[in-house]
């Protein structure tokens, strides 16, 4: 074949796997149960209970490809275009035998419960209360079940994107991150690559202007037809780029975020591998509740204008509110506080003027994601440092050097979780198929410490956080507690 008529094929290929924005919408009704409009779409279970549709969206029971799995007794048809519209029409697996359906049919079969031959659906199948709109995307979504709507896929490759910090704030962990990349996904390609398909990598940096960037990553998904998103930076874009991902439909392995977005409803494209500063600062909530037992403490907050240290302080103010143990005495004064306990929440340390809290002795505690190094502290201080266990291990440095290794090994992380969905998704790849694949997931031994473990409902992959105690001798931390945190960390 000619390489322009190759050329033109593989854009008129790349053009088809593009959903319409209507296919979109039906998309997100097919798997999410909620409507573009905004207006909430109800479901009728069993004849009268009402719940929202985003309780049981489709593909809850018929999957993300509408091919349906038995689970639990009840056998989900197979719901493609081509299988609902055979022209001999269907025999179901309780003998139900009923002529094809047709665009009006099945409205009227989502909506109301009734097949094509007039008779009732399985009770099992929710009757969802649609606006004729949104049946219409609906439908015409349930269309492109079974083809291949995903981007970056061909018979040979398979297409990753990677997303790199600004280049004005992390331009030594870009170069780390593609480093790692491109040399893993090297010796992949050269074992063969995965089920023949060799794994190609494109690039990009974010914006600086927060503003820019959700609409700099969706031109990027589109312009490389990127199939899933590995070694990911999300340090301070976390909600901009999790919202694209979920627009997008497009699987993400989040390698740094300090701020993972797992709050409800959960978004099922993003996986990340650790709980990021928040579980961090829920560790050292806790180490500081053992540290003052049956005690108040006197608490401190320290934060700068960055927008991670400025998320921080918000989620540490509203802890330390339901606490029962701290009290916040300031935030931001550092030089008279007389505080018990300070959170640092700045990178680095650098000598704060910081008074003396009870017995003279002032406790500084440090989520460590933020902390670039601790170079010197107040004479009258101990410091403690709480970090996500994959991150950093046990009497290891907290400098540069150190934290420029962290980001190769996440990185190496990221690219053998996704890689080991992919190979579990098997020969027959889709966006679906590797969702269902990482959400399988459970103790995956990466090069991190941690095993790693996902599902359906926990998109955080490894639980532990360990609360080391800065040692001024040697430079280092060391392990005051193992497993701070893991028992209340929860599932994501």
């Amino acid at each position: 074949m000619l390489p322009a008529v190759s050329v033109l094929l593989a854009m008129l290929v790349a053009q088809n796997q593009q959903l319409t924005p209507q296919e979109e919408r039906g998309r997100q009704i097919f798997e999410h149960g909620t409507s573009a409009s905004g207006k909430t779409i109800e479901a009728l279970l069993a004849g009268s209970t009402r719940m929202p549709a985003s309780i049981l969206p489709c593909a809850n029971c018929h999957g993300y490809d509408g091919l349906g799995r038995p689970e639990g007794g009840v056998v989900p048809p197979n719901i493609t275009w081509e299988a609902l519209t055979k022209p001999y029409g269907l025999t179901h697996s309780d003998g139900r035998v009923h002529p094809p359906y047709t665009e009006r049919l099945l409205r009227r079969a989502i909506t109301m419960g009734i097949d094509p031959a007039g008779e009732s659906l399985n009770t099992t199948m929710p009757r969802f209360q649609l606006t004729m709109a949104d049946a219409t995307d609906l439908i015409s979504y349930i269309k492109k079940l079974g083809w291949p709507v995903d981007p970056g896929l061909t018979d040979t490759t398979v297409h990753l994107g990677v997303i790199l910090p600004p280049p004005s704030q992390g331009a030594k962990t870009s170069r780390i991150i593609q480093q790692a990349l491109l040399k893993y996904f090297a010796h992949v390609n050269e074992a063969g690559g995965v089920f023949g398909r060799r794994i190609e990598l494109a690039f990009t940096e974010l914006p600086v202007e927060p503003t820019n960037r959700a609409g700099a990553i969706s031109d990027f998904l589109r312009r490389e037809q990127v199939f899933a998103v590995v070694g990911a930076d999300f340090t301070g874009a976390e909600s901009e780029i999790a919202a694209v991902m979920l627009r997008t439909g497009t699987p993400t392995i989040a390698a740094l975020a300090l701020l993972p977005q797992t709050d409800s409803p959960l978004n099922r494209y993003v996986f990340y591998l650790d709980g990021g500063v928040k579980e961090e600062v829920d560790a050292l909530l806790a180490f500081a509740a053992k540290r003052f037992p049956g005690q108040s403490y006197r608490a401190a907050i320290i934060s700068s204008d960055e927008e991670n240290s400025r998320e921080a302080a918000k989620w540490l103010r509203a802890r330390l509110t339901e606490s029962k143990f701290g009290h916040l005495v300031a935030a931001n004064v550092p030089s008279s506080l007389g505080a018990d306990l300070v959170f640092w929440l700045n990178s680095g340390l650098q000598s704060p003027p910081i008074a003396a809290g009870r017995d003279n002795r002032t406790t500084i505690l440090i989520p460590g994601s933020l902390a670039a190094e601790v170079s010197s502290a107040p004479p009258n201080a101990e410091i403690f440092v709480a970090r996500c266990a994959p991150s950093l291990p046990e009497s290891a440095a907290l400098d540069a050097n150190s934290l420029e290794r962290i980001s190769w090994e996440r990185a190496i992380a990221s690219a053998e979780i996704i890689t080991e969905g992919i190979t579990r998704a098997g020969r027959n790849l889709s966006r679906a198929g590797l969702i269902q694949s990482l959400e399988s997931f459970s103790n995956v031994q990466t090069s991190l410490p941690e095993a790693v473990s996902f599902g359906p409902n926990r998109r955080v992959g490894a639980g532990q956080v360990r609360v080391m105690r800065f040692d001024r001798q040697s430079q280092k931390l060391i392990s005051v507690e193992s497993d701070a945190h893991a028992s209340a960390v929860g599932v994501h």
